[in-house]
């Protein structure tokens, strides 16, 4: 009798559904002064043909210009995207010769709402991060995920540690699963990525993980994260060994989007 309960109790177990899922391929690229590679050339089509092959469904952009002077009044998220088959989101930042530079959020998902841009004090110039509530289809139906892209000031971890705090806070109230990165511009076990990591979970990269510089890294600043760590299951998450079309390496990650649980 004991075998057969035992038995009967593997064959349902076994025959369970499995949690559905949706794969979400996330890619974090600071362009570095909109399109200028290490050979000093502006090239915004090199650098949507870096990110072509990793098929991206969502892209977080850092120091895009948009109408600038310096950059020959493109939109860089709009040049980006329109390659990539993908639509542009721009936060500014500052302004810049007679145009704006800020990040920016490319994605071929619907938008949930309005986005929301977070003011972020301190270091040599004005910075923000972009707030975006995207609709993702998965199997059991929509589920709203809330991304976010932020470039943090390079001068001092002690002054961008409280900005870390903040969207640390702002983020661990958030009912939705939540993707988060950019150019952190500090490195793991720093003040600045330690605040986040109070609330969010960052996914170990493998292989080489320094993204900074390009051609020779030697810094990992560029960080993406996940919360709740439960929403999600991770598939990849690695740095891009691309060392020409901009400054940083780009970082990419793939993620499972469970459609239960919060």
């Amino acid at each position: 009798m004991r075998q057969l309960i035992l038995g009967l109790l593997s064959f349902f177990v076994a025959t369970l559904p499995a949690a559905e899922s949706t794969v979400i391929r996330v890619v974090s690229y600071n362009i570095h002064l909109c399109g200028v590679g290490m050979d000093g050339k502006r090239d915004l089509a090199r650098q949507a043909e870096v990110l072509r092959p990793l098929k991206p469904d969502i892209v977080l952009l850092q120091e895009v210009d948009r109408r600038s002077l310096r950059s020959g009044m493109v939109d860089g998220a709009k040049e980006i995207g329109e390659a990539l088959g993908l639509k542009h989101h721009f936060a500014k930042a500052i302004p810049l010769k007679l145009g704006d530079y800020g990040n920016a959020i490319l994605t071929r998902y619907e938008v949930a709402g309005e986005p929301r841009i977070v003011d972020l004090p301190g270091g040599a110039e004005h910075r923000v991060a972009l707030l975006l509530p995207l609709r993702v289809p998965t199997a059991s139906g929509v589920r709203e995920v809330l991304v976010g892209c932020v470039h943090l000031d390079f001068r001092s971890d002690d002054e961008m540690a409280p900005n870390g705090e903040k969207l640390a806070a702002l983020l661990a109230a958030e009912k939705r699963p939540v993707i988060f990165g950019g150019d952190i511009n500090f490195w793991p076990g720093s003040r600045t990525v330690r605040a986040l990591e109070a609330q969010l979970t960052r996914p170990p990269k493998t292989g080489p993980v320094a993204t900074f510089p390009s051609d020779r890294p030697r810094s990992e600043i560029d960080h993406l994260f996940i919360r709740p760590a439960a929403s999600f299951v991770v598939r990849e998450s690695r740095v891009i060994p691309e060392a020409m079309a901009s400054d940083h390496r780009p970082v990419l990650l793939e993620v499972e989007l469970l459609s239960t649980g919060r």
